[in-house]
């Protein structure tokens, strides 16, 4: 972690990729700078796995989604979406993904991540030519922010249909809230 916390230049992919990182830490590089995440809470895993066993129940092989991987955007940005998913073409066991081959990245916000997921991420996304969701959490409620590359923001509640690479899928946030929040 010294490295991390001395470093006075910005990092390069190359760099955050050679430090010796606690896997236990969410690490994200944006604009050559390390951000820390804290840990989300168990409800947050949930509604990831969920999420992504939604996506990949519809989407297939041809789609492959992953939660919490890096995604190389440029020379000095790689974020840790929550789930993402990629072209099924652009997948290698041991390959990182990359911004041209994600069709979708979603970030589940926690109390420790508003900024990152309300502000950063989505920036990022755009301008990486990734359409992105948001999920965030009023109580045991949860509410997706559709965030297309270009467009306006759009809020869904409950059941909705999206598209995820040109195909409907079926999120059902209310379903996703009760499996999240399951004691």
């Amino acid at each position: 972690m010294n490295s991390i916390m001395h470093a006075s230049e910005p990092l390069t992919t190359k760099e955050f990729f050679a430090l010796d990182v606690d896997e236990k830490l969410k690490v994200e590089l944006f604009g050559g700078a390390l951000a820390v995440s804290p840990s989300s809470k168990p409800w947050h895993g949930r509604a990831a796995n969920r999420l992504a066993r939604v996506l990949e129940d519809t989407l297939g092989d041809q789609f492959p989604v992953f939660t919490d991987l890096d995604v190389i955007i440029d020379e000095e940005t790689v974020p840790r979406p929550d789930v993402f998913i990629i072209d099924g073409t652009a997948f290698g066991p041991d390959k990182v993904a990359e911004a041209r081959d994600v069709v979708l990245a979603v970030e589940i916000m926690s109390p420790g991540s508003v900024l990152n997921d309300r502000r950063i991420k989505p920036s990022l996304y755009r301008d990486a030519g990734i359409p992105s969701w948001r999920i965030e959490r009023s109580g045991q409620q949860l509410a997706l922010f559709e965030i297309p590359v270009r467009g306006e923001e759009q809020v869904h509640l409950g059941q909705v249909i999206l598209k995820v690479a040109g195909i409907d899928v079926l999120i059902d946030l209310d379903a996703i809230a009760r499996y999240a929040f399951r004691l």
